[in-house]
């Protein structure tokens, strides 16, 4: 299963374009420049050429230290990675596979403490300081028209990274629904990955409560991320507030980003 935005590639499932996308004021997101993924360290060289051709320059991985140094991203001629870690140990636990999950602890973790656990990590999205740094300098880097094209990944390019791009996406002028889709999006790219780690647990006899825990883990779901932006209109009353006061996106900035990333519908 894909998108009409997804890259198809061999060693990553949800690697799409956020352009296409249409503002409230009838303009449109610009193609080619901003892209999403999920970890990129089992790349083929196909994939490396296809990335290639994309013109790609810069790759932000929110991934933990020990997350991408077991499992570092390919290696892309001329493209500069950096490491941003929001200190989400949730969102990285939910990308884990079932080996990972039992050893970290998680082997028994029940449906209803999986999705609390879920809802609170999007909230720390907006709160943590560690948090507002990382998403900070994502719109730094975004900002500097010497890294685009970028794609910015996590392990599994749902929470971490859907988090950055509603963000960007928001402050573009795209309607809160659309950006929802577009996280959510994530499930279709990768339902055969996750039909697959799903099942490997569903043929345990009693396991039922554990394999919705792991849909919690897995799939996108439109509560978590709405938590984090409830967050933020709570507190802040609107995104563009937020992005001012805690990621340093002036509104002179803000204008600036839809400069770049914007063009007529």
């Amino acid at each position: 299963m894909k998108t009409e935005r997804q890259v198809v590639l061999e060693g990553a499932y949800n690697f799409r374009d956020i352009g296409g996308y249409r503002t409230i004021d009838g303009k449109k997101v610009k193609k080619g420049l901003l892209y999403r993924s999920d970890e990129l360290c089992y790349c083929t060289q196909k994939d490396v050429h296809t990335l290639e051709q994309l013109g790609l320059k810069s790759i932000i991985d929110y991934r933990g230290d020990r997350e991408w140094k077991e499992k570092e991203d390919v290696h892309i001629e001329n493209v500069t990675i950096y490491h941003l870690d929001p200190k989400a140990d949730t969102a990285a636990m939910a990308s884990a596979g079932l080996a990972d999950l039992k050893e970290q602890g998680y082997g028994e973790l029940t449906a209803d403490a999986a999705r609390k656990l879920m809802v609170e990590q999007n909230r720390q999205f907006v709160l943590t300081e560690s948090s507002k740094c990382v998403y900070g300098k994502m719109f730094e880097l975004i900002l500097d028209q010497k890294n685009l094209p970028l794609v910015q990944h996590c392990r599994g390019g749902k929470d971490r990274t859907g988090y950055g791009v509603a963000l960007i996406l928001l402050l573009l002028g795209v309607d809160q629904d659309t950006v929802l889709q577009d996280y959510m999006d994530t499930n279709v790219c990768k339902y055969e990955k996750n039909q697959k780690s799903l099942q490997a647990v569903s043929e345990m006899p009693n396991r039922e409560d554990f394999v919705q825990a792991l849909r919690y883990l897995k799939e996108a779901s439109e509560e978590f991320l709405l938590t984090a932006l409830d967050e933020i209109k709570k507190r802040y009353g609107t995104v563009s507030e937020y992005a001012m006061q805690e990621l340093g996106m002036t509104k002179e900035k803000q204008k600036t980003l839809k400069d770049m990333f914007l063009e007529e519908g």
